[in-house]
């Protein structure tokens, strides 16, 4: 069975218990693994298998419960805001028109309570309200009481409809009430006034949805549209959705690279910030990979295209920051739970408030049993409770992704605050990956010139990695190439050539061992020292003479040691797990000051040295770039992959971190550190809401104080504690700083 991943866009939903219903419908689907549904960003994630269930059959299960799905392909900003303005005008046009009819019924019910003549009046004005502004709430309420299950619509179509229909009782038939000696109360403000505040706090709440969800518009923004393309030695200007990899680009200085490649001709700086996170550019020439949306900085290059599409870095740096976005923090389970059976429980509430006012008060009063089963209807919020966590997760996980940290799951961004241990591989992680020159004997500048030309020239023939890191040094000091003559290469010891008719021997020890070279006094002790240090030596020989030395190594990243004496100071240890020599691995470890080190360590040894660690109790997170070490990120509670690793261990991690920064790691620690504390935040003012707020609506407080809440104030607080919820989300983005 070969399942897919999917992202779509729902529509209908109002509240968390919403977003449960679809999460139970969707599941019962042959061919679908358990889906999951984001209120906060109205997203369904799910693993499907396309062959068993299609988009129409997913649309068609839930459409009866008022419901609608839609594939949420990759759209320009320009098309994103327009869908977002379009929905907010909406919102905004319903709530100015509720409120205009909705504050003169407000006024003539407070002001003129007791002018029955002013009954009618009221009624044709709460009528557009109630028919019109707010007439989804019933539509979708009354729809999912139809088919079993109920929602905050349901709890708003009860409550107003309730009053609307009490009222126009009262209003049409008077004389019923007071031949049963009643007085023919009227209320029409409770309908329209509670519509109005619902309305009020949908808008805000989408308003604060959109902002929390601005990371996503910012990448996509990122985007260009329009590209150089080369056809036949003429430039012609076109649409990057037409262009197909293997096409030819021309980049201009100051120009936004269009898409994915690999630089032809021409070399550059380019600014991999908005991508990276990294804000010194990078130097670029023949052969190196181009991100699409960086800027170059200052040459004219021609490049072919890698990848279109989807395919491409930026696309997927949005579909990773969308599920992440979507995805759920083992904290929401619970939240869940609660809002699947919030809603049937608050009707029962309200049941039980009005059968104890009517049937066991000593007054009997029917008046005071509606206004109890009307308000406890009106105050209990579900949303509160459904937002808490979704609008912090996607403000958290937007603002890391701005930061260059892709968490890929929201379970990692919740774990990462609670790690106490770090395992962390060498190659490619903490080290660059890549050898470079690190040590020369004689200095540089005490080499003849000729003599460099010729180790360069001889070099660059070969294509031993360690004859690559001596080209690039000495390219980068200036050096100039020469003719060579007689090149030969001798595997696993060295290389020779003739330069300006001298002959030159590069290699090992025992390459100049073999050609009867000596080894003076003084190279042996420059080559005591690089070899303690546990890096590779090349030696330069010219006719039978001794010259030149080089020390090779993969050295550190340039915050390899910050990253660390971060992670010391909020007490978490660090581990270093290599399959690399003892002397390698120590020297690295003693460079970045790391305690605990293994070498001569297999894949799934790591995962084993991981699983043990684990079973003493503590919280492991691993970061690695490799192959070799998806075994152990998949062990790992928590998971860093470096984005300069292999594709395999991008998909194994649950964090990962572009261009590979370390110190991104004690970021996405700190981010985790206030994302949780903003959902404990969120979670404790929704329950400390309900549990206050219900009792007092059903009337704990009349036989003491004779207080019994208004329903009309009973919408207002419903509506300003999500508002509340989903700000304090906002202001996490204010309070998560690189």
């Amino acid at each position: 069975m070969s399942f897919e991943k999917q992202i779509y866009k729902v529509e209908g939903m109002s509240c968390a218990s919403c977003a449960r219903s679809v999460e139970s419908i969707i599941a019962k689907l042959p061919g679908v693994d358990p889906a999951s549904v984001n209120y906060a960003n109205a997203s369904l994630t799910i693993e499907l298998d396309p062959k068993k269930v299609t988009y129409k059959e997913l649309n068609e299960s839930i459409s009866f419960a008022g419901y609608q799905i839609i594939e949420d392909v990759a759209i320009s900003i320009e098309q994103e805001e327009r869908k977002q303005s379009a929905t907010l005008k909406q919102l905004r046009n319903k709530l100015t028109g509720s409120a205009i009819f909705s504050i003169p019924v407000f006024v003539l019910s407070m002001f003129f309570h007791h002018h029955t003549e002013f009954y009618f009046l009221q009624l044709f004005l709460t009528l557009p309200v109630v028919l019109l502004f707010g007439r989804q709430f019933y539509i979708i309420g009354f729809k999912r009481i139809l088919h079993g299950a109920a929602s905050m619509d349901t709890l708003i179509a009860l409550g107003t409809g309730s009053a609307f229909i009490f009222s126009l009782i009262n209003t049409m038939f008077p004389h019923y009430l007071l031949s049963h000696g009643f007085e023919p109360h009227v209320y029409y403000e409770s309908a329209a006034i509670i519509i109005t505040f619902i309305l009020s706090g949908r808008y805000l709440e989408e308003k604060a949805r959109h902002s929390t969800s601005a990371s996503i518009r910012k990448l996509i923004g990122l985007q260009v549209k329009k590209a150089c393309l080369i056809i036949d030695g003429n430039e012609i200007e076109t649409e990057v959705e037409e262009i197909k990899p293997g096409d030819m680009l021309r980049v201009r200085p100051g120009e936004k690279i269009p898409i994915d490649g690999i630089i032809k001709t021409g070399s550059t700086f380019v600014n991999e910030s908005m991508i990276t996170g990294e804000s010194i550019p990078v130097q670029k020439e023949q052969g190196d990979k181009v991100i699409g949306a960086t800027l170059n900085l200052s040459g004219s290059f021609v490049m072919q295209v890698t990848r279109t599409g989807s395919e491409t870095v930026l696309s997927q740096i949005i579909r990773q920051v969308k599920e992440a976005q979507g995805s759920k923090a083992p904290v929401q389970k619970l939240a869940d739970k609660i809002a699947s059976i919030f809603v049937p429980a608050v009707i029962m509430i309200a049941i039980i408030s009005f059968m104890s006012w009517y049937f066991f008060s000593s007054e009997n009063n029917f008046i005071h049993a509606f206004n109890a089963f009307f308000t406890v209807l009106v105050i209990a919020c579900p949303c509160a409770l459904g937002l808490a966590t979704p609008t912090a997760i996607i403000a958290g996980v937007g603002k890391a992704a701005e930061a260059g940290i892709l968490i890929k799951d929201a379970t990692g961004l919740e774990k990462a605050c609670k790690i106490n241990t770090l395992i962390i591989d060498k190659t490619g992680t903490l080290t660059t990956g890549v050898q470079k020159v690190t040590d020369v004997f004689p200095a540089y500048e005490k080499i003849d010139n000729e003599n460099l030309q010729a180790i360069l020239s001889i070099e660059n023939m070969s294509e031993h990695p360690v004859a690559i890191a001596v080209v690039k040094y000495l390219e980068n000091k200036g050096t100039g190439h020469v003719q060579v003559e007689n090149f030969k290469s001798f595997a696993g010891r060295g290389i020779e050539g003739i330069c300006n008719v001298k002959k030159y021997i590069i290699g090992n020890d025992h390459f100049m061992n073999e050609n009867n070279i000596e080894i003076t006094e003084e190279f042996k002790s420059a080559s005591k020292k690089i070899s303690h240090e546990a890096k590779s030596m090349v030696f330069v020989s010219k006719n039978n003479k001794l010259m030149a030395l080089f020390g090779i190594a993969d050295t550190l990243k340039e915050s390899a040691i910050s990253a660390n004496k971060k992670l010391s100071e909020k007490n978490i240890e660090v581990h270093l797990l290599s399959g690399d020599h003892k002397k390698i691995v120590e020297a690295i470890a003693i460079q970045a000051g790391i305690k605990h080190y293994k070498f001569d360590v297999l894949p799934g040894e790591k995962a084993e040295y991981i699983k043990q660690l684990q079973s003493s109790g503590r919280i492991i997170a691993m970061a690695g770039d490799g192959i070799n070490d998806s075994p152990a990120l998949a062990c790992a509670d928590v998971s860093f992959a470096m984005e300069t690793g292999t594709d395999i261990a991008v998909e194994s991690a649950q964090i990962i971190l572009l261009h590979g920064d370390l110190m991104k790691i004690n970021t996405a620690i700190e981010f985790s550190k206030k994302t949780v504390q903003t959902i404990k935040q969120n979670l404790f003012w929704a329950f400390f809401y309900n549990i206050i707020a219900i009792p007092i609506a059903a009337g704990v407080l009349y036989p003491i104080w004779h207080i019994q809440l208004s329903p009309m104030i009973a919408g207002a607080a419903m509506a300003f504690s999500s508002v509340t919820v989903v700000m304090n989300s906002l202001l996490l983005r204010r309070k998560l700083t690189v």
